[in-house]
């Protein structure tokens, strides 16, 4: 007998209850009320809500049966079918506009009604497996410590990355987003014949290619992708596997390409209580033999011989009671043929409410393990590189005694191996005590984490030779655990000639090349920051400005050389004279402009004058004396930039115009 519970809703109590009957004699439960309002009570606030709702679209009240079914449908997943007595296209609109089941005519066959009924009772369930395989998969790809990324097929736009995939391409979620696969795919394929972001999008595996990190940095990755329907679109589900380290180490060893061909990474999903597979993605069957609907009949007890079912359900316990989020083990796994082979095996258990699945990530260990050995003879090569190598390495212990020194540190820092090793590194380069007594205090948390506020980063900064001098170089910094205390690793690189290039290059740009004072465009910059300070201090400023008197006539009877010579001369007589905290500037040709911070107009009048004096007394040889004529301001408040220069140009005007040689003032 079916007990499921149907609310009909209808404002005609005959027309209901005929409805009612009919759905009560096939065994359905009823109840009837007859307008929006009740309905809404009795769907959000009764102790049970119905299992499905007959809604009838004219209902007396304040709301019809549209609005009452968009109100339900924002606080309850309940299934809604429409009474309507006319299919108008009007009433169709308006049911198109509802996340509903359907309509059924008013006065159909019973038969139809309750086929209906059953109809929507079953779309209903279908959408409700269809959400919870969707929550599982994606409670898996979440938390799963592969990097995952589901891309839109035809536009390559990222709908979804995994908290892995943040932190392989070091960026936040909303982040990559905001992202196109172009973004971090769009470099071509190892093999240089397809662009790496076509090849995912049209389900290639494996896709070996480089992809761009946020930080420019580039990663050789191993692509799995697939096909999937979610959430009612086709999306591609990628699986990004980071094998630069491995690929690195291949190419150096010359089977480089071998290696990755060669390595195939497998991932398996079972059941926690058959420990049948649920789904085995390709990798694996491609490695193992096996077909897709043989691995359905399997368990993982069947690809690795030393397990019983018994010891590997024993072995699971740590992860079903919650005591382990994740095992680790090498196991041999055993392929159709027979043939064993290494592999180490990443296994979880993933929830999601009353569902639990685990999930296995198996990277094959062939060609790792025959590498080792090549490893291990390679590290002559690797000895070579850093003592020959032109930037310092150093390592440190988690004491901060130096554990290696390479040829290049030496040079750099002036200390010679035997010097340093085993020495606390801080306590030589670091000769200030407030300095030392904090890197210590930041050194006993790296040691408890292997963090630092530069590990992981480059960073600028001077240190000490050891013959006293101070040079300037860049740090990159690193860290290592070995036997379970955490090493720092250091690269140095000297940049003094580069930071006085820098340091060249910045006085040129801001000093006028002939005066060696101010230029204009800087003293432009100085100018919009006194004003803005003043704005806040109330304290003032004055400018001041003058003019070599009649000085093209120094350059027509003297020459330009001369010319320099005299305006090199003023410069140096103002400079002389003026404080360290004032701006003097080469304004253009023979002008030139002084900016006063917090001083008065009456001091700054008396300093033109005493400027003036000086400049009209020097000795310039073979040339004779020269004049300048002064304008001089203050700021005040309700000047701009703009008023108060052109205040102090016509000051300086005024002063040429009254015969010049002398001070003019406003």
């Amino acid at each position: 007998m079916n007990t499921k519970e149907v609310l009909i809703v209808e404002d005609s109590k005959l027309n209901a209850q005929i409805t009612a009957d009919i759905l009560n004699k096939y065994g359905y439960k009823t109840e009837i009320v007859l307008s929006g309002e009740k309905a809404i009570e009795k769907a959000m606030h009764s102790g049970k809500s119905p299992d499905l709702i007959l809604m009838d679209i004219e209902l007396s009240g304040t709301i019809d049966g549209i609005d009452t079914a968009k109100i339900i449908q924002q606080h309850k997943d309940i299934p809604i079918l429409f009474l309507t007595a006319n299919a108008s296209k009007e009433i169709m609109e308006k049911i198109k506009s509802v996340s509903a089941y359907g309509y059924i005519l008013k006065g159909v066959d019973e038969c139809v009604l309750i086929s209906q009924i059953e109809m929507a009772f079953n779309l209903y369930e279908a959408k409700i497996q269809i959400k919870n395989r969707e929550k599982l998969f994606y409670s898996m790809f979440e938390n799963h410590d592969v990097a995952m990324l589901l891309i839109e097929p035809e536009s390559g736009h990222i709908v979804d990355a995994n908290k892995a995939a943040c932190n392989f391409y070091g960026c936040s979620k909303e982040t990559i987003l905001q992202m196109n696969i172009e973004s971090v795919a769009g470099i071509f394929t190892i093999d240089g014949c397809h662009k790496c972001s076509e090849v995912l999008k049209n389900d290639c595996n494996p896709c070996i290619c480089l992809q761009k990190l946020v930080n420019g940095k580039e990663k050789l990755v191993n692509v799995y992708s697939t096909l999937i329907d979610y959430q009612g679109k086709k999306l591609v589900h990628l699986i990004i596997f980071d094998i630069t380290e491995e690929w690195e180490v291949k190419r150096k060893l010359e089977f480089y390409k071998k290696l990755f061909e060669d390595s195939l990474n497998e991932i398996y999903i079972f059941y926690p209580d058959t420990l049948k597979f649920i789904a085995v993605n390709h990798g694996a069957r491609e490695n193992l033999g096996y077909t897709e609907e043989e691995f359905k009949e399997m368990t993982p007890v069947d690809l690795s011989p030393e397990f019983t079912l018994q010891a590997f359900k024993e072995f699971l316990e740590p992860l079903s009671n919650g005591e382990r989020k994740l095992i680790i083990f090498d196991a041999m796994n055993r392929r159709k043929d027979g043939s064993l082979y290494p592999a180490e095996i990443h296994l979880e258990l993933i929830e999601f409410g009353d569902e639990k699945v685990y999930v296995a990530l198996a990277v094959d260990l062939t060609e790792r393990r025959k590498i080792e050995n090549d490893l291990k003879e390679k590290n002559e090569i690797l000895n070579t590189i850093t003592v020959y190598a032109g930037d310092a390495i150093i390592m440190i212990d988690d004491n901060g005694k130096v554990t290696f020194w390479n040829p290049a540190a030496e040079r750099i820092l002036g200390y010679s191996r035997d010097e340093i090793i085993g020495k606390e590194l801080h306590t030589i380069v670091v000769q200030d005590k407030q300095l030392y007594e904090a890197y210590r205090n930041a050194f006993e948390r790296f040691r408890l984490n292997g963090k630092g506020s530069i590990v992981g980063k480059t960073v600028e900064m001077k240190t000490r030779h050891k013959h006293g001098h101070e040079i300037d170089v860049e740090v990159s910094l690193s860290v290592v655990k070995i036997n379970n205390s955490w090493h720092a690793i250091g690269i140095i690189r000297d940049i003094s000639e580069r930071k006085k290039f820098e340091e060249l290059l910045y006085s040129q740009s801001v000093t006028d090349p002939l005066t060696n004072i101010y230029n204009r465009r800087f003293f432009m910059e100085i100018l919009e920051q006194e004003a803005e300070r003043t704005k806040r201090s109330k304290k003032p400023f004055s400018l001041i400005m003058f003019d070599l008197d009649h000085f093209k006539n120094v350059n027509d009877c003297f020459g330009h050389a001369a010319g320099d010579m005299t305006l090199k001369k003023v410069a140096e007589t103002v400079k002389g004279r003026i404080r360290k905290t004032d701006y003097f500037a080469r304004w253009g040709g023979e002008e030139f402009i002084i900016l006063l911070p917090e001083t008065y107009l009456n001091n700054a009048v008396n300093l033109a004058e005493e400027l003036r004096r000086q400049i009209s007394v020097m000795e310039l040889e073979d040339i004779g004396s020269v004049t300048a004529s002064f304008g001089v301001t203050e700021y005040k408040d309700n000047d701009t930039i703009d008023t108060v220069l052109l205040r102090v140009d016509n000051m300086l005007y005024e002063a040429k115009n009254d015969g010049r040689n002398c001070v003019k003032s406003v």
